[in-house]
């Protein structure tokens, strides 16, 4: 899988860490990172939490 550069670029934009938007999402945050660095693919839950934090639509941040 390819590192998620969009949610990473988003989230360093919205001025958050990983741990920061984790406890967010209400996740880990070595499941941030795992998404992040592509080693893990969010269910359709978990990509739509994600962009509701970050205010941005789950398209944008997601490959579908």
């Amino acid at each position: 899988m390819a590192a998620n550069t969009r949610l990473k670029a988003a989230r360093v934009l919205k001025g958050l860490t990983q741990l920061q938007l984790a406890e967010k999402v209400g996740t880990r945050e070595i499941e941030i990172s795992r998404i992040e660095t592509g080693r893990v693919r969010p269910d359709a839950d978990r990509k739509q939490r994600i962009a509701e934090v970050l205010h941005k639509p789950a398209f944008e941040l997601f490959d579908c």
